[in-house]
């Protein structure tokens, strides 16, 4: 069927073959009404014998299309040409599971929870609404570059074509994560799909499933009548409580098994929890430094003092004084120190994954003081937190938008930002709101105050608009371009910095009146700067690059070039030390004010999307299917 690349058939245009299976072939097609990229599979129409299987496909097409969650890929329809039926679905750019475990030979005990916890929030939404995958396995599990796991085939081409799987060579492919009731052509019932990702969990540990032989005969007999091996024999790293989980979900009766994929993920949960338990840190440098060993003895001396003014100031009138004080600056380097080993190494192990069960991705996240803060990200997602995120309660908004960033004051004033020309704001924490729609088209990317007068909302085509008094009124800047602008920082009260698509930066010297292009450091978008004082500051971006100026953005040095994915924030933590965060999971840091910078291995697949520091120095970082990380 090469010969449909280049071809137009209805509204889409083939362009490049994407895969090939026993069902039919895979295409990257463009939708051409739509401007998008589609997945189209193109079924033989051998496989096909009866007008009733055709009508049955075409209904279960349509009904999937009913699916709407971000960890199951979106059927948009089918098309017919010639003697061949095809299913246009939704684009992911990424890697299938089984393509990932195969080049690792096997995946560490936090992904594969992290990656299975997504596929149960899929797989139960749809069970929920009356749907069965029935042929759960890697190879339909795909995870896109922003590491979020995406559910294939979800049910049609193995309901329609279902054959006995006793023909020799039949179902091999299938056969090693097929449940008893289904070996047996007993009824599929949401059992069948948990005992599939049982094996699923098993692969990824394991690097094989758990029945594993080139007979078809001995992997049936596998499922019917013989007990898992127990992984933590076989890696000792590997607590026996994944033994029990696995066991579970891999129970002969189906009234034995996890009875639904929220207890399935409860079980994950604690698994998580132990992990964070045990993490150490990762990197480790074979001679000590002692620079930092002797930074972080008048830092722990720093906080003990922090400790007795906590026990004698710390009442509730007396909190804004000791903001204006300045001691506050105190316990911050103290919290920020706390994260670092005796060699200046980050450890990881201090930041705490705090449960939010929330699915979608959280952009920006922002606290007015150590326990209300909010954290806000795609589908209308508003989270609040009144004990300093160790719980969030969701607040539901009439919106379709993605909510991009958010600021708030400890007066209540607040602003948030869509990514539909539209931004609220309100004086009581969004308790009530005004919601004001900037003229025009726009995806409104970041807001910023310099100080609590002065702030600007930054977006999409050049937009930059500026308030004098609190946000009380907006006017919008004129700039010299018309390109996205991603993040904006001052470095003093007059010199702005905003950066954007394709290596932009504009610099204002008259406190954002008026904004010029800079020369481009970069053919990469720059999604994010920071300035620690009025000389020194990084940018970051796509490309995986970083820039340091000590010249208030004179002049750009690039100190990283190598780092493989993007980055999408990157801050300061005082005057030596940075952190960045990025795609799959990235996370490095600096110790020399930016110069030279260590990756840390976190463990995950996870886009991590933001930074955010509160006054007291706790550090938060926010990421994709509801990821918010805190340093304890």
């Amino acid at each position: 069927m090469s010969e449909l690349i280049g071809k137009i058939i209805e509204n889409y245009k083939f362009i490049s073959l994407l895969g090939k299976g026993g069902m039919g072939v895979v295409y990257k097609a463009q939708d051409i009404k739509l401007e998008r990229f589609v997945a189209i599979k193109i079924l033989s129409s051998h496989l096909i014998d009866s007008p009733r299987l055709i009508e049955r496909f075409k209904i279960e097409a349509k009904n999937q299309a009913k699916l709407s969650h971000p960890n199951i890929v979106t059927v948009y329809g089918f098309i017919e040409y010639k003697n061949l039926l095809g299913i246009v679905m939704e684009y992911v750019e990424g890697e299938s599971l089984d393509k990932i475990v195969y080049k690792n030979k096997r995946l560490n005990l936090g992904d594969s929870v992290y990656i299975l916890k997504q596929v149960l929030s899929g797989i139960g939404y749809a069970h929920s609404r009356g749907f069965i995958h029935r042929d759960i396995k890697p190879s339909n599990i795909i995870l896109n570059t922003e590491g979020v796991a995406k559910i294939m085939d979800f049910g049609i081409s193995k309901s329609l074509f279902q054959t006995s799987f006793t023909k020799t060579g039949a179902k091999i492919g299938t056969i090693y994560y097929m449940s008893p009731e289904q070996i047996r052509g007993q009824q599929v019932t949401h059992h069948s799909d948990i005992y599939s990702l049982g094996c699923t969990l098993f692969e990824m540990l394991n690097g094989n499933p758990p029945f594993d032989s080139d007979s078809e005969y001995e992997v049936m007999e596998g499922h019917l009548k013989k007990d898992v091996p127990k992984l933590s024999k076989l890696y000792p790293e590997l607590p026996e409580i994944i033994d029990d989980v696995i066991k579970t979900s891999l129970q002969k009766n189906p009234n034995e098994r996890f009875q639904s994929c929220e207890e399935f993920i409860e079980s994950l949960r604690k698994i998580d929890k132990l992990i964070a338990l045990s993490q150490t840190t990762v990197l480790k440098r074979k001679k000590k430094n002692p620079k930092y060993v002797r930074m972080y003895s008048i830092a722990a001396f720093i906080g003990f003092i922090g400790v007795l003014l906590a026990l004698s100031y710390f009442a509730f009138y007396q909190v804004d004084g000791l903001f204006k004080s300045g001691k506050i600056n105190e316990f911050k380097r103290y919290s920020i120190q706390s994260i670092f080993t005796n060699e200046g190494e980050i450890n990881f192990s201090k930041f705490q994954k705090l449960e939010t069960n929330i699915t979608h991705s959280i952009n920006s996240l922002y606290f007015i003081n150590e326990n209300r803060g909010a954290a806000v990200g795609d589908s209308s997602l508003f989270l609040e937190t009144f004990d300093g995120g160790n719980t969030w309660q969701q607040k539901k908004f009439e919106s379709s938008s993605n909510f991009n960033d958010i600021v708030m004051f400890d007066n209540g004033t607040a602003f948030l930002l869509t990514d539909s020309s539209t931004f609220l704001t309100s004086n009581n924490f969004f308790e009530t709101f005004e919601r004001f729609e900037v003229t025009g088209n726009y995806s409104l990317m970041r807001v910023y105050f310099k100080d609590p007068l002065t702030g600007f909302i930054i977006g999409s085509r050049g937009l930059v608009l500026k308030t004098d008094n609190m946000g009380k009124n907006w006017y919008k800047i004129d700039t010299p371009t018309d390109k996205i602008l991603f993040d904006i920082s001052f470095n003093d009260d007059e010199e702005g910095i905003i950066v954007g698509w394709d290596g932009l930066i504009l610099k204002s010297t008259d406190n954002g009146v008026n904004w010029n292009s800079s020369e481009s450091i970069t053919r990469k978008y720059l999604k994010s700067i920071d300035f620690i004082n009025n000389d020194l500051g990084l940018v970051s971006g796509g490309g995986g690059e970083i820039f340091r100026t000590f010249d208030a953005g004179s002049s750009w040095i690039p100190v990283a070039k190598d780092i493989l994915v993007p980055i999408q924030r990157i801050k300061f933590l005082d005057e030596e030390k940075a952190i960045a965060v990025g795609n799959r999971g990235l996370f490095i840091y600096s110790g020399d004010a930016g110069l030279t910078w260590q990756v840390v291995d976190t463990r995950s697949f996870a886009n991590l999307t933001n930074i955010f520091i509160t006054e007291a120095g706790k550090i938060f970082i926010t990421g994709v299917n509801g990821t918010i990380l805190r340093a304890e």
